[in-house]
Parts: C-alpha cells; sequence; structure tokens
C-alpha cells in the first residue's frame, strides 16, 4: 500500500529560482513525479535521486536546498544523501532493486563503494543485512564508533580514542572523496553533448568538501611538529615529493580553491587527472597503494 502523495505545507516562490521558462517547466515536472512517489521502495529512492538531481542542474545551488525541503518531506542532508545514492550507485540500480536494497543500506554503499559488491552479494543470497551489519561489514568486522570517544587514561585511553579516530575518519573522508567524484561525474556529462562545464556550479559542491577531505587525510595520515614562526600553531609534515598520497593533497589544495583550476581544458583536468587520482585514494585494500609520511620542513597553509 502506498502513502497518499506528499503535500508541500506552503506555496514556494518560484520567482526565487530565476529559471527561464523552458527549465522552470523541467523543474515543475520534478516536482510532480516527487509528490506522487509511494512508500520509498529501492526503485523510487532511485527514481526520487534522479528527480532532485536534475533539478540540482536546473537550480542555483544557493536557492536548491530551499526548493527541495519545500517539495518534499526531507532535510537538506535527506536530500542530498538521495541524489548520491542515485548517482554513485547508477552502474548498479538494477541489481540493487531486483535485491531490494533499503534505502539506509544503500546510503552507507553510496559511502564507501568499494564494499558494494561484497554487500549486495549477500542480499542476492537471500541475506538481508540490517544496516549495522552492514556498518560492521565495512569497517571491517567492527561496528562503527560512537561520535563520543572513549574516556579512558593512559596508554589504552590512547590507543583506544586512535583506533575509534581513525574509522571515523577514514569514512568521512571515503564519504567526501566519494562524492566529489560523483558531482565531477555529473559535471562532466553535458560536455558528451558539446558542451562545457559548468564550473561555478561545480565549485560550489565540491570547494568545501575538498577542503575538508585534506583536513581529514592530514588528520589520520601525517604527523605535525612545532611551528617556530608561530607558537600557536602547528606545521603539518606532508607526504614525500614524488608519492602518489602527496599528488592527492595537492590535487584536493587546487580543488578546494576554484581560482587555482585550470582555465583551459577543464574538462580534460577533471576526467584525465581529478577523476583517476581521487579513485586511486579510495580502492579497496586490494588496490591501494599507501605513502609514508616523510619530515619535511614547511608546513600546508590552510585555505
Amino acid at each position: 500500500m502506498t502513502e497518499a502523495p506528499r503535500r508541500k505545507t506552503e506555496a514556494f516562490d518560484y520567482s526565487q529560482l530565476g529559471l527561464k521558462r523552458a527549465d522552470l517547466e523541467i523543474v515543475l515536472k520534478c516536482e510532480s513525479k516527487l509528490l506522487t512517489l509511494g512508500r520509498r521502495t529501492t526503485e523510487e529512492t532511485f527514481e526520487a535521486g534522479e528527480l532532485l538531481g536534475m533539478a540540482a542542474s536546473l537550480i542555483p545551488d544557493r536557492t536548491f536546498g530551499m526548493w527541495a525541503t519545500a517539495v518534499t518531506r526531507y532535510t537538506r542532508q535527506r536530500v542530498h544523501t538521495i541524489i548520491k545514492i542515485a548517482r554513485v550507485l547508477k552502474d548498479h540500480k538494477s541489481r540493487l532493486v531486483q535485491a531490494r536494497v533499503p534505502d539506509n543500506v544503500m546510503e552507507k554503499l553510496a559511502a564507501s563503494p568499494e564494499h558494494l559488491e561484497e554487500v549486495l552479494a549477500e542480499f542476492e543470497a537471500g541475506r538481508r543485512l540490517t544496516g549495522k551489519q552492514v556498518s560492521a561489514l565495512i569497517n571491517g568486522g567492527e561496528e562503527t564508533p560512537d561520535i563520543a570517544l572513549p574516556n579512558a587514561g593512559g596508554i589504552a585511553g590512547l590507543r583506544a580514542n586512535a583506533k575509534a579516530k581513525q574509522a571515523l575518519v577514514i569514512s568521512e573522508f571515503v564519504g567526501n572523496i566519494t562524492w566529489i567524484i560523483a558531482d565531477v561525474e555529473a559535471a562532466l556529462e553535458p560536455v558528451q553533448e558539446g558542451k562545457r562545464v559548468l564550473k561555478g556550479r561545480l565549485a560550489d559542491n565540491i570547494e568545501h568538501r575538498a577542503r575538508l577531505a585534506r583536513f581529514l587525510l592530514e588528520s589520520i595520515a601525517l604527523l605535525v611538529e612545532l611551528n617556530p614562526a608561530n607558537a600557536a600553531a602547528s606545521l603539518v609534515i606532508p607526504f614525500p615529493d614524488g608519492s602518489k598520497w602527496r599528488e592527492v593533497t595537492e590535487l584536493l589544495w587546487v580543488l578546494g580553491g576554484r581560482d587555482s583550476w585550470p582555465r583551459q581544458e577543464l574538462a580534460a583536468w577533471l576526467s584525465t587527472k581529478v577523476q583517476p587520482t581521487l579513485a586511486w585514494s579510495i580502492e579497496s585494500d586490494k588496490g591501494t597503494k599507501h605513502g609514508n609520511p616523510s619530515r619535511r620542513n614547511g608546513s600546508q597553509s590552510v585555505k
């Protein structure tokens, strides 16, 4: 049995969107379809994500959240999560729908796509894993740690906090990188039709995530030292020159500031440099090669 169509709590002022008539008609069609979706089956989760993603490509970033929350029952975070599911997992849609994988599990898989085959195989074999079981599988058989880190003292307490932080930070890093890759992929889609990449829209979507991903990577993998020029600050000891992880951190630095992006051949840079480098950083254990942090005088400034 399906739910009654969702209704807006109040009329949305479409003049805020500043859309051309043709684009506004597309947005209105997306809204109409969203309002008639029933219970959130796997297929409907994808459909909602595809509709919201289509609308997001037309509505300015600063107003998309207002529109999306006005025409659905979701928070802005939930809206972006559903879009992410549809984008990241689109190549596996038919199998996920056939296996009736719930949206809470797909949310975890969109953040950790390297575990998709493993988890999907369980569902296809008739073993319906819970969200907690999927989290345990993704985290190597351990439950996802609470945000509140252990409060034990001594060496044991330090190790417990380090272990909990590692799981949290790696999960956040993978999630942010996955989202960036999905946004880059979406930005490159018009190129196949001879159109240009909308640099401003892409930058609005990924700049802050790129900065956060770099901070997360530095937090989990790099050492710090005293800053002789500023006793209140520390210096990050970078990965060694020429290492693949150094390449990742430097790329995230560039992605974190649109003015550093190449002015020419942006699409080529995104497809041949950004996508493969970021994909390398979140490969499964079988394919990942880890760099080793090395002591070096100097620091990486914060944007």
